[in-house]
């Protein structure tokens, strides 16, 4: 069972690997607005995906010893229906990281345009849109409970950015595959915004994906092995 003692710190992970990742994002997009407004938004994308893949690799190869290195609540309930992770941890874990994602994008506002918090005004999401946040969150989170049920989540600091690098170009929405990347980006009106109409389907289909890779693990893959972190080595 985690401690106090280990908690307080796998806490503070989480909150600062999404906040990493929230802020990386939102900052990226800011800094290359530009490319966009001339007519290559592409480059605007690669540069997301680039410095979103080195964030994830930083975060989980540097956080994962403490915390398992989640840094996304579907990934968390996935791996706490899985039985991969305490179940105590869930909702301090989910908390911390939509605070992270919260706080990243006031921080990125004030630095690159000298607000707090900003939103835009859209509709919600189309079939598509929710069928690329499904695929995208399902194979990232599918990714994660393999590896943590297959050796304990090594490789994870490679695998999980290779994905998610590559579904920022696969999908239309930009892979936010996270719903605590998809609050953050809630709070921002830049190139990596998401309306607040949009915000509830999109965290909604990524939980459902969350679950169906819960389900389908339980029914084929019963065997359980720990995330290993450094609560689970005591």
């Amino acid at each position: 069972m985690a401690t106090k003692n280990t908690l307080v710190p796998a806490l503070v992970v989480e909150f600062l690997g999404t906040a990493l990742l929230v802020a990386a994002q939102i900052g990226t997009g800011y800094a290359l607005t530009g490319l966009a407004q001339v007519g290559i938004p592409q480059m605007v994308t690669f540069g997301i995906a680039i410095v979103s893949a080195f964030a994830l690799a930083i975060a989980i190869t540097m956080g994962g010893p403490i915390s398992g290195g989640h840094f996304n609540p579907a990934v968390t309930i996935a791996l706490t229906l899985t039985k991969n992770s305490p179940v105590e941890r869930a909702l301090p874990y989910v908390v911390s990281q939509l605070v992270g994602g919260f706080l990243a994008a006031v921080v990125a506002n004030f630095l690159w345009a000298g607000t707090t918090v900003t939103m835009t005004v859209g509709t919600p999401p189309i079939p598509n849109q929710l069928a690329s946040e499904l695929l995208a969150t399902g194979v990232l989170v599918g990714i994660v409970v393999a590896m943590v049920r297959r050796n304990g989540g090594q490789g994870l600091n490679w695998l999980v950015p290779a994905w998610v690098g590559t579904a920022i170009f696969l999908t239309p929405t930009g892979c936010m595959a996270n719903p605590a990347v998809t609050f953050g980006h809630m709070f921002t009106d830049s190139y990596t915004s998401a309306a607040p109409e949009a915000v509830p389907s999109y965290i909604g289909i990524q939980l459902f994906a969350a679950l169906i890779v819960a389900g389908v693990t339980l029914v084929f893959a019963p065997k359980v092995t720990t995330l290993k972190t450094a609560a689970s080595k005591k």
